[in-house]
C-alpha cells in the first residue's frame, strides 16, 4: 500500500474510533429524557444500554476473526456501515415512537460498533515498526480519551440547543461520519488480501455468541448486595446454567475447527491469560468512573448532576497519559508502563479513600482523581493492545484484540453492580444517623428511632438518592410525614393535657413549624453527618479498586520480560 494511501487509512481508523467513543457518552445525558418520552420505568430504560453492552460483547470476537480472513479494511468497512444504519434507526426512532424500535436499532447499532475499536487498533498497531508500536498505539489512546470526554458533553449541548424531544439527533451526527469513512475507504487503494482456504467457523461462532449472551446476561442480571438470593432469579439461573453447558460444547466444536473463531491455544500461553487477566480487572477498574460525579459532588458540596467536570477533569490527564505511556513502551516496555500505571492507580485511589473521603479537603480530590486519570491512561489500552499484538501471531492479531475487549467488557458488566453496594449499605445508615443529630423532639408519643424503623421503600430510597444541598429538605419531609402519619395516636396522647383555648391539630401544627425551624438551625450538622456517612461508602468503594489494582500489579510482575525482547529483536531482525 502507497504512503498516501497507508495515512489516509489510519486517518479513518482513528476516525472510526473516534466516531464509536463518542456515541458511548453522547447518548448518556438523554437516558432519562428518552424513558420519559416513551414513558417508561428507569429499569426498563437501562435496556438501551444493556442490549448494546451484549449485542457489542457479541460482535467482537466474530467480527475480528472475519478481519483476519478476509481483512481488516474490508471488515471494517462493514462494520461502519452496519453501525452507521444503525445510527439512523436509532435517531428515527422518536418519530416511529417505538421503544422496541429503538431497542431493535441500538442491537443493529452495537454490532457495527463491535468491529470498529479491536479492528482499527490491531490495523494501527500492525501498521508501524515493533519499535514504534507504542507510540502508535498510545495515539490510539488519546483519540479514545478525547472523545470519551466530548461524548456527554457534546450530548448535553445538543440537548440544550434542539430541545430535549429532539433526542434523535444525538444518533443521527454518526450517519455523515459513517458515510463519509465508507466512501473514502472505498475509493482508497484496496488491501492485498490471501483468499482463506479453510471454511468459516459458523457452527463455533453460533456457540460462542451463545456462550457470550449467556454470561453476560446473567452478571447484568445479578444483585451482589443480596447475591445467593440473585442466583435464584430466572434472569440469572438458567443463564449460568447454559453458559456452563455451552463451555465444553465450545471446547470441543473449535477443536475440531479447521480455523476456530477462538484459538484456544491462546488460554494455554501464561503470557495471553496474564493479559486477559489484567484486562479484566482494568475494566472492573474502570467503572469506578461511574462514581466519580457522584463523590466530587458530595465532597465539594456541589449541587446534584454538577459533578460532572470532574470526569472531564480525570480524562484530560488519562488522554495525556496514553501517548505518553506509548513513547514509554517504546523506551522501555509494556510491563514497565503497567507498573507505572498500577501503581498510580493506587496512590489515588488510596489518596480519595483515606484523605478525601475522611477529610473532604479539595486539594487531595483533584491530586486524587490525577493520579487515578494518570493510571488510568497508563493501563486502559495501550500496553494490553500492545501485550496481546505481540504475543499472537500476525494473521490473530484482531483475534487477539478482540478477545482482550470480550474480557475487558465483562469486567465492565460485573463491576458496577458489586461497587454499587458500597454505596447502597452507607445509604441504608443514613436515616438512622441522621436522626442521631436532630434536636430532641419534645412531644409524647413520638419516638424517631422507631419512625425510622417504619419508613416507606420510597422514603428510604429518597434519604439514598439525596445530596449534601438538599438532605435537609429531606429530613423535614421525613419528619413532617412522621408526625402526619402519628396524628390519631398524637390525638389520643394530647386530649386533656392542653390549655383549653388550643385544640390538638393547632398544637401539632405550631409544633411541627417550630422543630422544622430548629431542623434548619441544625443545617450544618445533618450536612456534615450526610456527608461523611456517605464519604464512608465512597472509601470501601475506592479501597476495594485500589486492591483490584494491586492484585493486577503483581500478576503484570508474571509476565515474560524476556520474551518481549526476544520477539523485538526477531522482528528487528527479520526489517533489516
Amino acid at each position: 500500500m502507497k504512503k498516501n494511501s497507508k495515512t489516509l487509512m489510519l486517518i479513518l481508523f482513528l476516525l472510526g474510533i473516534f466516531m464509536g467513543a463518542m456515541d458511548t457518552g453522547i447518548a448518556s445525558p438523554a437516558r432519562t429524557v428518552i424513558a420519559s418520552t416513551f414513558n417508561i420505568s428507569t429499569s426498563a430504560s437501562v435496556w438501551m444500554i444493556t442490549v448494546y453492552t451484549l449485542a457489542y460483547a457479541v460482535s467482537m470476537p466474530i467480527t475480528g476473526k472475519l478481519s483476519d480472513r478476509y481483512g481488516k479494511k474490508k471488515v471494517y468497512i462493514i462494520c461502519i456501515a452496519i453501525f452507521g444504519i444503525g445510527s439512523l434507526l436509532c435517531g428515527l426512532s422518536d418519530v416511529v415512537g417505538s421503544y422496541e424500535f429503538l431497542i431493535f436499532a441500538r442491537i443493529i447499532e452495537a454490532l457495527g460498533a463491535g468491529g470498529i475499536m479491536p479492528i482499527a487498533t490491531a490495523y494501527i498497531g500492525e501498521s508501524f515498526p515493533i519499535e514504534k508500536r507504542g507510540t502508535a498505539l498510545g495515539l490510539v489512546g488519546a483519540v479514545y480519551g478525547i472523545a470519551t470526554v466530548l461524548g456527554p458533553s457534546l450530548g448535553s449541548g445538543i440537548l440544550d440547543i434542539f430541545g430535549s424531544n429532539k433526542w434523535g439527533l444525538l444518533f443521527l451526527i454518526n450517519v455523515p461520519i459513517s458515510i463519509a469513512i465508507v466512501l473514502i475507504a472505498l475509493f482508497n487503494k484496496d488491501e492485498s488480501i490471501v483468499k482463506p482456504k479453510a471454511k468459516m467457523d459458523i457452527t463455533g461462532s453460533v456457540v460462542l455468541s451463545l456462550l457470550i449472551l449467556s454470561l453476560m446476561y446473567s452478571i447484568t442480571n445479578l444483585n451482589f448486595a443480596n447475591l445467593l438470593d440473585s442466583f435464584k432469579s430466572k434472569d440469572v439461573y438458567p443463564f449460568l446454567i447454559a453458559f456452563l453447558i455451552l463451555i465444553p460444547i465450545f471446547i470441543i466444536v473449535e477443536r475440531k475447527a479447521v480455523d476456530p473463531v477462538l484459538n484456544l491455544k491462546f488460554f494455554k500461553d501464561k503470557d495471553i491469560v496474564l493479559t486477559l487477566i489484567v484486562s479484566f480487572i482494568v475494566g472492573c477498574a474502570m467503572m469506578s468512573l461511574i462514581f466519580i460525579p457522584q463523590f466530587g459532588a458530595n465532597v465539594l458540596r456541589l449541587n446534584e448532576g454538577s459533578g460532572g467536570y470532574l470526569v472531564t477533569w480525570m480524562a484530560i490527564f488519562t488522554g495525556l497519559a496514553s501517548p505518553i505511556g506509548g513513547k514509554l513502551i517504546d523506551k522501555f516496555s509494556a510491563k514497565f508502563v503497567l507498573t507505572v500505571g498500577f501503581l498510580t492507580t493506587i496512590i489515588g485511589c488510596l489518596i480519595l479513600s483515606l484523605i478525601t473521603a475522611k477529610t473532604c479537603d479539595h486539594i487531595s480530590l483533584y491530586i486524587g482523581l490525577i493520579a487515578l486519570g494518570l493510571g488510568m491512561g497508563f493501563t486502559m489500552g495501550t500496553p494490553l493492545n500492545y501485550l496481546i499484538q505481540a504475543y499472537v501471531k500476525k494473521e490473530e492479531a484482531t483475534t487477539g484484540q478482540s478477545t482482550v475487549s470480550l474480557i475487558r467488557s465483562i469486567g465492565v458488566a460485573i463491576s458496577p453492580n458489586l461497587l454499587v453496594n458500597f454505596l447502597s449499605d452507607a445509604g441504608k445508615e443514613l436515616p438512622n444517623k441522621l436522626m442521631k443529630v436532630l434536636p430532641p423532639l419534645n412531644i409524647p408519643g413520638i419516638n424517631l428511632a422507631e419512625g425510622t424503623g417504619n419508613m416507606s421503600t420510597n422514603m428510604s430510597h429518597t434519604f439514598q438518592n439525596a445530596s449534601v444541598n438538599n438532605i435537609v429538605d429531606v429530613v423535614k419531609e421525613f419528619i413532617s410525614s412522621m408526625i402526619h402519619n402519628m396524628q390519631p395516636m398524637l390525638q389520643h396522647e394530647l386530649t386533656g393535657k392542653l390549655p383549653p383555648n388550643m385544640s390538638v391539630n393547632t398544637f401539632i401544627n405550631n409544633f411541627t413549624n417550630n422543630y422544622l425551624n430548629e431542623i434548619d438551625k441544625s443545617k450544618s450538622i445533618i450536612e456534615s453527618t450526610f456527608q461523611q456517612t456517605l464519604n464512608n461508602g465512597f472509601a470501601h468503594l475506592f479501597l476495594f479498586v485500589a486492591v483490584f489494582a494491586l492484585v493486577a500489579l503483581v500478576l503484570t510482575q508474571f509476565l515474560s520480560s524476556k520474551r518481549l525482547k526476544a520477539l523485538k529483536h526477531d522482528k528487528d531482525k527479520s526489517q533489516v
